[in-house]
């Protein structure tokens, strides 16, 4: 016959380590990171006891998971065993009064006692019962292989390719140092400038060139033909640093011209200058489904800032800077030359206009003869498109407001940059299928 005190004492056990594996597998998802490191740099620990934690993590969460697990059965096992002995029978309120005190005992070891201690003092909890939970998680070290396998059976079981498999482990890679990005934000240790800086940079293999590059509608090009005078001409008032040049079509662009180039040769005499050709750097050119981090490291590598970007046809799409890029990461970057746009409109006919994003609602409303709504919260065509769609709209979407239809040509991830205006006929508004403001 089993001794009612060795019971006990094994219930007593049972739960004790069911509270512990419960406060271990909760801080292991609540701690700081942050707060860890500079803990252990406190204690004057070995630099690498640190990165160990950090890399066991997931061994450690599993092997504290299936420690409370076997605890919890034990312990609930163990207090059944004496509470509802034979020789002591309960009635039916004595039943349920000890299944509801088992049930409140389990609440408050798995789940109310860990929180508080993950919140008070989860990196002293971790620290100090580090080698405990070490010898954890090597045991479970055969539950990580076993998940690994039963993750790869069931993705090729449900057609799941090596790709999109790899992509699913990058998308949650991803999402989980935003959620490290989004603690250290509350814990004040960044900013939120900071904090956007590494969200752009994460979202570089989100997008491909098309979606910050310069249309070719708007790329200021020369002919390689260009005489002299018209040429320095051009580049002047065109304010650029670097210009594609192109011979015959526009098609066929055969080399940059950098304006610094051009201003040294025109110190030379007439008669010892170079031709146009002479000289030209060679253009980079890059697919239409270049993805950003791509054209980063290609910017990088080849040392230049402009890449001409082509169609599926070979044409030339339209041009993309080192600066376009950045900005995905930063945000808006003005220099001397945005300076000027930064309240342009551009009149297509009487009734069609490009205009910036940053261009004044009351700027616009004079140009065009419109009654476009003015606010508080807003004074550019940018700030009245984000307020009326709650977001920062991708190229190509359209918002019409009364008889003015707006449609973006050219945004990022940040700002909208550019806009077509149109003012509606009766006939056009009728046939239109857009969003209405």
């Amino acid at each position: 016959m089993i001794d009612t005190q060795t019971v006990w004492i094994a219930a007593a056990a049972g739960w004790t380590m069911t509270v512990l594996a419960a406060i271990a597998h909760q801080v292991v998802h609540e701690i700081s990171w942050h707060d860890l490191e500079e803990y252990c740099q406190k204690k004057r620990a070995n630099e690498q006891l640190f990165g160990h934690i950090f890399d066991l993590r997931q061994q450690i969460s599993l092997g504290t998971l299936l420690l409370q697990m076997v605890a919890a059965g034990v312990a609930v096992s163990c207090t059944c065993f004496v509470l509802f002995s034979p020789q002591q029978p309960l009635g039916a309120t004595g039943f349920w009064s000890q299944v509801a005190l088992i049930c409140i005992a389990l609440l408050f070891a798995g789940s109310l006692v860990p929180w508080a201690v993950s919140q008070v003092s989860a990196t002293p909890f971790l620290f100090h019962t580090w080698r405990f939970w070490w010898l954890v998680s090597g045991l479970a070290w055969p539950l990580v292989i076993s998940a690994n396998f039963f993750e790869q059976t069931l993705s090729r079981a449900s057609g799941i390719t090596d790709a999109e498999q790899e992509e699913l482990q990058e998308e949650a890679a991803e999402d989980e140092i935003m959620s490290y990005i989004a603690e250290a934000r509350h814990d004040g240790h960044i900013d939120e400038g900071t904090r956007d800086m590494i969200e752009g940079v994460m979202e570089l293999d989100d997008y491909d060139v098309v979606r910050i590059m310069t249309p070719r509608s708007r790329v200021d090009m020369l002919d390689v033909n260009t005489d002299w005078e018209e040429m320095l001409r051009y580049v002047v008032e065109s304010g650029r640093t670097r210009i594609p040049v192109f011979a015959e079509k526009i098609d066929n662009v055969i080399g940059i011209l950098y304006a610094k180039d051009l201003l040294r040769e025109s110190l030379r005499s007439e008669s010892k200058r170079r031709p146009l050709r002479k000289l030209l750097r060679e253009p980079l050119a890059v697919p239409e489904s270049t993805l950003l981090d791509e054209m980063l490291q290609k910017f990088l590598n080849q040392h230049v800032h402009m890449a001409i970007v082509k169609d599926e046809y070979g044409g030339v799409a339209g041009v993309v800077t080192i600066e376009d890029v950045l900005e995905e990461i930063v945000g808006e970057i003005v220099d001397e030359t945005d300076v000027k746009e930064m309240d342009q409109i551009t009149k297509i006919s009487d009734t069609v206009a490009e205009v910036t994003g940053t261009t004044h609602i009351n700027r616009l409303n004079e140009a065009m003869g419109l009654q476009l709504p003015e606010d508080q919260e807003f004074d550019t065509v940018a700030g009245l498109i984000m307020k009326q769609l709650n977001e920062i709209p991708r190229i190509g979407r359209e918002l019409e407001l009364g008889n003015v239809r707006f449609r973006v040509e050219q945004a990022n991830r940040r700002n909208i940059e550019l806009v077509q205006v149109e003012v509606l006929t009766e006939s056009s508004r009728n046939s239109s299928g857009v969003l209405q403001g």
